[in-house]
């Protein structure tokens, strides 16, 4: 079965087959490159490319890293060879180039036709002090409540009636057939009404053409109503200008098109913090029996509230609370509403994908989140920018990560699975936040608690601990890795390197391609590395046991996959078969642990058996960099059952800002499930969270770079090289 190293060659020499006599220039000096030069000597490489100039001269496989400066002079095409997630972004820094340029999967890089007019857009010249200023020059200001001073926690006000149709079938409310037609009915029955009627009365057309009893027909709008108050919160920013206007003394009044009774309303003002002193400052088109749509209101409002003075009216409905208040006298101000603000904004894409209840929830929290300021985009005009970790966590990878820890709990449930074991360091965040979402819906679903367990594990540790002959023990030592011989030694076997190799201790290695003559420089060291992986081995082994991890308990282990080679490891060493959850999985033929292990994947297709259409695939390197933890690479455990890890690095260094990231993760968990709950189990799939992770990774939004400092990718068992994350 070959390895996943001899694929790559094989897939490059395919897709470069007719290009073998052109001068080849290939961008990228890591792992990849250092893996597949080795294979590809028949090629005409004339040299590598860097962005870091400090490498320049430099040499992996004999093949030295030259100037960018006139390459077009010195090769035909560049290759691109780096981690897919980083494709475009460096093309980006060499698209003025004048040679062809591809990435290493054969694709023809080219620029990206990029829709800016979105930045036209006049609204983004509105601003929170234009609008306090008006607000001085006023001696009354009134304001729209829904989307104007308050937001719901669904992109759609319809689809309040999804989640109030679900809620009444977990609730025994009508039977689901009803339920079906209800959705339908309630979004078009306060048509059916006379003028500005109330919800009873728009209830009532309900009962009567879905044959729903009174009592019934009670609880569900009761139930709607609950839903609604719980969805709605303040737009900050607007909440402030609101009290700005009452402090200087301003009369002001709420005016707003809307079916609920005074009481209710004033239930909804009340939870999210808007005071208003009575109740005729409260004015309600059903109330009033006249709306703000046909004008009337505003007639009336001009005539016994206004009275002559200069008034100001703001609000989100161009027609209703722009155009018509100016008929009777009144100025008025625009502020968008979240959903305008998203459908005009650089990631308007993403509310097409929008096609479940569950969705509307989902991008509703986002929009609440990130467009909750109606002023928020005014500075980049129009363009998403993301300035805070904890937001940047809860609207980037709190969807993604919301998705995959749902479907953790659901299929390890179906599966049975008493412990889950969430493999270091990849699971450090996802332990945490799975013990969050398992705490909130064991109670709902009355599932039996799993035993939930970080454990440490890396390849370095658990390739060691499961060396058992010589085939072991090569395959360990031509396990990928670019450096000097000396911290080769250190970082594969934890030997510090003496007068023995002092021929070849500063010389630079690639342990693929100078395996047979590592395991010739080696030979003064194998007692000790025998030594030491007996010792490594054994106190593994005892840290397993003490963990009661040789039990007949029926396991799962979760990490971000790929091939599974920690799972296939581990089951090795403990002699048991595992099920295995990831976010991405190789489950083909390809795959040389696929005969041996039991992956299931998240975020790929049945057909996807490479994960090579997903985009969290595509996205890996934000992934990975990410789900991460506060130490270095774990190397052993020692005989006090202490993790011995490499040391700290930038990752490490700025680990509190992946922990902001984080904390916007934990958020985003506890307000979707707040609304959702049980009821997202066993949901039709949707596609919506993995295209807000890669759309607003892939030039959708900006993220500053005090955010970016904290994510960078190393793995010192390939080599100490770390790379900087880009956007």
């Amino acid at each position: 079965m070959k390895s996943k190293y001899e694929i790559e060659v094989e897939n490059f020499r395919s897709k470069f087959a007719d290009m073998k006599d052109k001068r080849i220039a290939i961008y990228g000096i890591g792992r990849r490159t250092a893996t597949l030069l080795p294979g590809i000597r028949d090629f005409n490489i004339i040299g590598l490319l860097d962005r870091n100039n400090d490498n320049i001269g430099k040499s992996v496989c004999d093949v030295k890293v030259i100037p960018i400066d006139n390459i077009d002079d010195k090769a035909d095409i560049i290759i691109i060879n780096s981690d897919p997630t980083n494709y475009k972004i460096i093309y980006k820094r060499i698209a003025n180039i004048n040679i062809p340029i591809y990435y290493s999967n054969g694709e023809r890089a080219l620029p990206d036709v990029e829709d800016n007019s979105y930045e036209n857009n006049s609204y983004w010249m509105n601003s929170y002090n234009e609008l306090v200023q008006k607000i001085e020059e006023a001696d009354v200001v009134s304001f729209d409540l829904f989307d104007t001073l308050i937001m719901r926690r669904v992109l759609s006000p319809e689809d309040v009636y999804r989640l109030v149709a679900r809620k009444a079938e977990n609730c025994n409310i009508c039977n689901k057939m009803i339920l079906n037609d209800f959705i339908a009915i309630r979004s078009i029955a306060a048509s059916m009404c006379n003028d500005n009627p109330y919800l009873v009365d728009i209830y009532k057309i309900i009962g009567d053409k879905l044959g729903i009893d009174e009592n019934d027909l009670h609880n569900l709008m009761n139930l709607e109503i609950e839903t609604d108050i719980q969805l709605c919160i303040p737009r900050e920013t607007m909440l402030k200008i609101y009290d700005y206007a009452v402090e200087k003394g301003k009369d002001v009044y709420i005016i707003s098109d809307m079916y609920y009774p005074l009481e209710v309303v004033r239930k909804i003002l009340e939870s999210c913090g808007i005071h208003v002193d009575d109740n005729s400052h409260i004015w309600i088109s059903c109330e009033k029996h006249m709306d703000k749509a046909s004008g009337c209101l505003w007639s009336k409002f001009t005539k016994e509230a206004v009275r002559g003075r200069k008034c100001i009216h703001i609000g989100d409905n161009i027609q209703s609370d722009v155009e018509n208040p100016k008929k009777f006298g009144i100025e008025s101000y625009h502020v968008m509403s979240g959903k305008d603000m998203l459908i005009n904004s650089s990631a308007a894409s993403l509310s097409s994908y929008v096609s479940t209840g569950y969705d509307s929830v989902c991008m509703g929290n986002i929009v609440s989140k990130m467009f909750n300021d109606p002023f928020a985009l005014g500075k980049t005009k129009g363009k998403v920018r993301f300035d805070n970790s904890d937001t940047y966590g809860y609207c980037v990878y709190g969807p993604m990560m919301m998705k995959f820890l749902l479907w953790l709990y659901e299929k390890s449930h179906k599966d049975e699975i008493n412990k889950l074991l969430f493999f270091a360091r990849d699971g450090y965040f996802l332990e945490k936040d799975y013990r969050l979402v398992s705490c909130i819906l064991d109670k709902q679903t009355g599932n039996k608690k799993q035993d939930i367990q970080y454990l440490p594990i890396s390849r370095r540790l658990i390739y060691i601990a499961t060396i058992e002959n010589g085939e072991d023990f090569k395959r360990v030592v031509e396990f990928p890795y670019v450096g000097t011989f000396k911290d080769y030694m250190y970082s594969r076997f934890n030997i510090v390197v003496n007068h023995n190799s002092q021929k070849y201790n500063n010389i630079l290695i690639n342990a693929v391609s100078d395996a047979d003559k590592i395991l010739t420089w080696i030979t003064p060291y194998e007692d000790e590395i025998k030594k030491e992986i007996m010792w490594e081995r054994n106190n593994y082994i005892k840290y397993l046991e003490k963990m009661n991890l040789f039990t007949n308990e029926k396991y799962g282990t979760v990490d971000l996959g790929y091939y599974g080679t920690n799972q296939f490891y581990l089951q090795k060493l403990l002699n048991r078969k595992m099920k295995g959850y990831c976010l991405t999985a190789c489950i083909s033929e390809k795959n040389v642990y696929i005969n041996n292990i039991d992956m299931d994947a998240c975020f790929q297709d049945e057909k996807d058996s490479d994960a090579s259409e997903s985009h969290i695939k595509k996205k890996n390197m934000y992934v990975e960099t990410f789900l991460t933890a506060p130490y270095g690479m774990i190397r052993y455990i020692d005989e006090n059952m202490q993790m011995v890890c490499e040391p700290d690095k930038k990752s490490q260094y700025n680990f509190d800002i992946k922990e902001e990231v984080n904390a916007g993760v934990q958020e985003y968990i506890n307000d979707y499930l707040s609304v959702i709950g049980a009821d997202i189990l066993n949901d039709e799939c949707s596609m919506l969270q993995d295209e807000i992770f890669f759309e607003f990774l892939n030039g959708k939004a900006m993220v500053s770079d005090d955010i970016l400092k904290g994510f960078y990718f190393d793995n010192d068992f390939i080599g100490s090289q770390e790379i900087e994350v880009e956007i």
